[in-house]
């Protein structure tokens, strides 16, 4: 029964946390995956235990009650799963009949008002509104808080040990431009390339600036795509030959993409000041000793 009771609690901690945090979708996208059985309705006949029969309503209950998502039904999960929900029911009807004596200790009562709590909070939460113009007032007003994406540059890089390399290297590369520059660069990193990047061609991928030596960055981020640096860049590791094939400016994330994540964090807050003002209306003084 404490197994049941601790999986239905909720953290308050991660019920106030913003951005970032993911809901309360129960089971909903827990790895789930398969075609739910059909023909299943609530009245639906699973199993029979000493002559009861254990329906599809039943088990439905059970399992919204130990998860404290009142949307999961067996009728949408996969089929394979629902031996297992069904089962489990069983066990603990039968152990129950063993356990249901610890409910007249102090204990099981905390832990049912606790349960209780957990649950209603839960209820509130998934039962609450929020508008859309509420989401995307929040959306706006917090755009560069929240939602704001890092500039990021993709490139490839060649490096060498002295400079003279790096010039040769640069006046082979000097009027090419588009698949031929990046064919041609590839095949000199290959070549001549001293850093790990050489296997790839030289390719970096996608970084931000800032996680690049100053020198590098700097002469990065003055090219263009497509785009290669005409003196050698020297940095602590040697001599750079660089090819700026993309760039991402500061941008937004879309609306859209987290729109779902600012309604659960809106619902959090007004949760959060429905809960405050329940306790500045309690009439409470404290007479604990001090000492």
């Amino acid at each position: 029964m404490k197994k049941v009771i601790i999986g239905s609690m909720i953290s308050a901690a991660a019920l106030f946390a913003f951005p970032g945090m993911q809901g309360m979708g129960g089971m909903h996208g827990n790895g789930m995956i398969g075609k739910p059985l059909k023909g299943l309705t609530n009245n639906t006949v699973l199993a029979t235990v000493d002559g009861r029969k254990i329906t599809v309503a039943e088990i439905n209950d059970y399992v919204q009650g130990i998860t404290g998502d009142n949307r999961i039904r067996l009728q949408e999960l996969p089929a394979q799963h629902i031996k297992k929900f069904v089962s489990q029911y069983i066990d603990t009807l039968e152990l129950y009949k063993k356990a249901k004596s610890v409910e007249k200790t102090p204990q099981f009562k905390a832990a049912k008002m606790k349960l209780a709590v957990d649950m209603w909070l839960k209820n509130q939460y998934q039962n609450m509104k929020i508008s859309d113009n509420q989401v995307k007032a929040f959306y706006e007003k917090n755009k560069n808080i929240y939602f704001r994406t890092t500039p990021k540059i993709k490139a490839r890089h060649i490096l060498v040990r002295n400079e003279k390399e790096a010039e040769k290297l640069i006046n082979e590369l000097k009027g090419l431009h588009g698949k031929a520059l990046e064919d041609k660069f590839a095949k000199l990193a290959k070549e001549y390339s001293i850093g790990p990047s050489k296997v790839n061609g030289g390719e970096l991928g996608w970084f931000n600036p800032k996680q690049m030596v100053p020198a590098f960055s700097k002469a990065a981020e003055k090219l263009k795509p497509g785009q290669i640096t005409l003196k050698p860049v020297h940095t602590r590791f040697g001599y750079h030959v660089i090819l700026v094939e993309g760039k991402q400016t500061n941008s937004y994330i879309p609306f859209n993409k987290v729109r779902a994540q600012i309604i659960n964090y809106l619902k959090q807050l007004k949760l959060k000041d429905e809960l405050q003002k329940i306790q500045s209306s309690e009439n409470v003084k404290y007479s604990i000793p001090n000492s």
